[in-house]
């Protein structure tokens, strides 16, 4: 008998254990390739809602197997979530375009937000030359500080003595 020669049985063991090993590799590569993108961001709000809204989104696209899921990371703050946006902690941020060091940032969904200066009831206050010398609370006054500077510029808020007060972080 020839040594170089295999036997028929030896043939077909090695065969198959060919197409196993190959079968499992292309498995594998299949299943490297489709795997879902898994992005985190960093959200903050005062009231917590930002941080419900995303996770109800990310529970939607795993849901519905899309091929990017989100991990949220919930910071508290919008300051908070632009920090670790810019430190490069995470890699998407839902944050205004005013909050914190977004320099790398791209936009990927500009909503448009209104400041609001309510008076309580009652009050003389009927606009914003009636707050001349009067004190303003501010909530999030720090990622606020961009509006205030655009309310002082443009009403000249400063010259008239209006004070802006942090009430919140």
């Amino acid at each position: 008998m020839n040594p170089a020669r295999l036997s028929l049985w030896r043939r077909i063991v090695l065969l198959a254990g060919i197409v196993v090993a190959v079968t499992g590799v292309s498995l594998l590569g299949y299943r490297y390739y489709t795997r879902p993108v898994t992005l985190t961001i960093a959200v903050g709000s005062i009231d917590g809602e930002a941080a419900k809204a995303m996770s109800a989104i990310a529970g939607q696209l795993a849901s519905i197997k899309a091929p990017v899921r989100l991990n949220v990371t919930d910071t508290g703050t919008a300051l908070e979530a632009a920090k670790a946006f810019a430190a490069g902690k995470v890699d998407l941020a839902v944050v205004r375009g005013d909050v914190g060091d977004l320099s790398q940032a791209q936009a990927v969904v500009v909503a448009h937000m209104a400041a609001l200066i309510i008076a309580p009831p009652g009050s003389s206050i009927t606009g914003l030359s009636a707050l001349k010398g009067r004190t303003v609370g501010v909530l999030g006054g720090e990622a606020n500080s961009k509006i205030i500077d655009v309310l002082n510029n443009t009403y000249d808020l400063a010259r008239a003595k209006v004070l802006f007060k942090n009430l919140w972080p």
